[in-house]
């Protein structure tokens, strides 16, 4: 054994990594879940695209979208069982009567949520109606159907499925085994937010880039907001797919207005989310100093 390198059970090298329950400490477990969910987008999505590069683009490219959700299902399952020793019904992927109608009334408010912010950034002089650019290259080059395919593929299979999986459920159940509920949902949102300091969405600053990850967290306090309020994914998968599809598609921001643009959207985000939350507040109070405990 290594001077300093000592992990015996009770050593203090140990106790860094491995708290009192004998399981990987909560920080650890995190960060585990976040670099296993990088490798799910890096490494098996670019591996399935590589395979089936010989394939016609919309097959590959849906290969590539199904080898990402499904290698993000068996990381969080993995993790589940493995590190967390914990029962899958933490997670909240719920397959009961209300799944289908939660993720239908999610891509529905996301659809109105995303219009009310197009409208506001227009009507304040931040953008104009039209088209986004990569939209419309890519029905120019791809056509009207590949291009509604694909954004389909890329949005529920590439980015809502996995990232509700991940950061709403296993680090959402991880966080609640230890924290109050509304630290549960703050911190589950800073966490989302900071994955998109390396996102660009058109930011070419280090400022835009920064509000970009802002804009970000007020996303992910929203998705937070939907799985503590139906008490199960199916709700932020939905209005997180319906995000992704329409915002920031239908409207062209004016050269300069990035930061304020993306600024009225996180303020329409962060007004929804504290709307869902005082609703669910008004029908079912919650106790938000409770622990919500890892079931």
């Amino acid at each position: 054994m290594f001077p300093g390198m000592d992990i015996m059970p009770g050593s203090g090298t140990s106790r860094v990594f491995v708290g009192h329950d004998r399981r990987l400490r909560l920080a650890w477990r995190i960060v585990l879940a976040w670099m296993g969910f990088f490798a799910c987008l890096l490494v098996v999505g670019v591996a399935v695209k590589v395979v089936t590069s010989w394939l016609p683009a919309v097959i590959s490219n849906a290969a590539a979208s199904v080898g990402i959700a499904a290698s993000a299902l068996g990381l969080v399952w993995l993790l589940r069982r493995h590190v967390d020793r914990r029962t899958w019904s933490g997670i909240r992927l719920n397959l009961d009567r209300a799944a289908i109608p939660h993720l239908l009334f999610g891509i529905v408010l996301a659809g109105v949520v995303s219009m009310v912010a197009a409208a506001a950034t227009v009507q304040l002089g931040f953008a104009d109606w039209g088209w986004s650019t990569d939209t419309t290259q890519d029905v120019a080059t791809k056509g009207l159907a590949v291009t509604i395919i694909l954004i389909a593929l890329s949005t529920v299979l590439v980015q809502a499925f996995p990232e509700e999986l991940v950061f709403r459920g296993y680090m959402y159940a991880n966080l609640g085994a230890t924290l109050p509920l509304w630290a549960t949902v703050v911190s589950s949102a800073l966490i989302f937010g900071s994955m998109h300091v390396v996102s660009s969405q058109g930011a070419t600053t280090v400022a835009e880039h920064a509000i970009y990850a802002v804009a970000a967290t007020g996303f992910g306090l929203m998705l937070a907001a939907c799985r503590t309020v139906s008490g199960a994914l199916w709700l932020g998968i939905g209005f997180h797919s319906g995000f992704d599809v329409c915002n920031n598609r239908i409207t062209v921001v004016h050269q300069g207005a990035f930061i304020p643009a993306w600024l009225t959207v996180l303020a329409i985000l962060i007004a929804t989310a504290a709307f869902t939350i005082a609703v669910r507040q008004w029908r079912a109070p919650v106790d938000w100093q409770a622990i919500p405990g890892d079931t």
